[in-house]
């Protein structure tokens, strides 16, 4: 099983300030003939498609496309600012599995994932997020632990959980593009929030923590998974490798 990672454009309507992809500072949107293409390449060895970005749902016809024409398991990372009744409606249809990016409670999650004018993005996401509850999606939620929301974590789960998230998970920033120069987080909050949740009684599946401290696989390392760039360009085995000239920050 090959995962494979598109990146249906690198524009983002946020400026997140660690974002490794310097997200909006381009304007690449993927074709659909590129997409076809390179799904097709992989389609016999067994694929997952996980769209990425920039924001994928700028590019969301192409998404539609796609999830219509191939019987595939398709999956959406998404920082939920264009997430309307329509989208989630068509991709519960298509059966499009849905993440959202949020790192904190309101104050600081709008420091850190700004629209791209500077206001705050944490209400247009939190309304996203209820919609997913109203619908009763399974979705999850990818928070990007720095210094600078690490002793807010608690908080956070309280938040998502309450909002309906189902799963979790905690990604340490990497020293790439805009993370460049953050420092790294103390980790032992994370652990600290796992507990508190799970002390809570919240019934929260939590992925992509500590991966060496539990001895996980990287699809990635492994060999089972592509980065593919709004051109059509495969460049690296996942989207950190493809923003950081292919050294690993081994920090997933």
């Amino acid at each position: 099983m090959i995962l494979l990672y598109l990146a249906v454009t690198h524009d983002c309507n946020l400026r997140c300030v660690y974002c490794y992809a310097k997200g909006g500072e381009r304007k690449e949107y993927m074709s659909i003939s590129t997409a076809r293409k390179v799904i097709e390449k992989y389609y016999d060895k067994g694929i997952k498609v996980q769209f990425t970005g920039g924001e994928p749902l700028l590019n969301y016809k192409l998404i539609k496309r796609l999830a219509e024409k191939y019987d595939v398991e398709f999956s959406v990372q998404t920082n939920a600012t264009l997430l309307d009744a329509e989208k989630i409606e068509e991709m519960l249809d298509l059966g499009i599995s849905i993440a959202v990016s949020i790192d904190a409670p309101q104050k600081i999650n709008d420091t850190l994932r700004p629209y791209a004018d500077g206001r705050g993005s944490t209400k247009d996401v939190l309304r996203a997020m209820m919609l997913l509850k109203s619908y009763n999606v399974d979705y999850g939620v990818t928070c990007v632990v720095t210094p600078y929301n690490e002793k807010h974590l608690r908080e956070f789960v309280d938040l998502v959980y309450a909002f309906g998230a189902r799963s979790v998970s905690f990604d340490i920033v990497k020293p790439v593009g805009r993370g460049k120069n953050i420092p790294q987080p103390n980790a032992s909050y994370i652990a600290d929030a796992i507990n508190y949740a799970k002390a809570c009684g919240y019934k929260l599946r939590f992925r992509n923590v500590l991966k060496e401290t539990l001895n996980l696989k990287c699809a990635a390392m492994s060999g089972r998974a592509v980065f593919v760039a709004p051109d059509g360009e495969e460049i690296f085995a996942c989207p950190t490798l493809a923003y950081s000239k292919g050294r690993c920050p081994r920090l997933c």
